[in-house]
């Protein structure tokens, strides 16, 4: 079940504070600068620090090429790419 688009545009990484990545085929948001995944339970994202999943360099490199094609920025985009951050394709 995807996640609502108003929903999308506020939320953010419960750490950084900073947009998330949406991966919806995944029920995923991932916060590539932290190396973080939070998961999505029944179409509910849960956003607490500890639930997270810590990401390793082969998940972060597919995840970066995943989103390169097809992510989903939640939340207001970056006003410039930075690292961490592919452009959307």
């Amino acid at each position: 079940m995807p996640l609502d688009p108003l929903l999308l545009e506020i939320l953010v990484c419960p750490e950084d504070k900073q947009p998330l990545w949406y991966l919806e085929d995944e029920d995923a948001l991932v916060n590539l600068r932290l190396r973080r995944r939070y998961r999505i339970n029944d179409g509910i994202p849960v956003m607490l620090v500890d639930e997270g999943d810590d990401l390793d360099d082969v998940e972060v490199a597919r995840i970066e090429e995943k989103v390169a094609r097809v992510g989903v920025l939640t939340g207001a985009p970056p006003a410039s790419e930075g690292p961490g951050r592919p452009e959307k394709g």
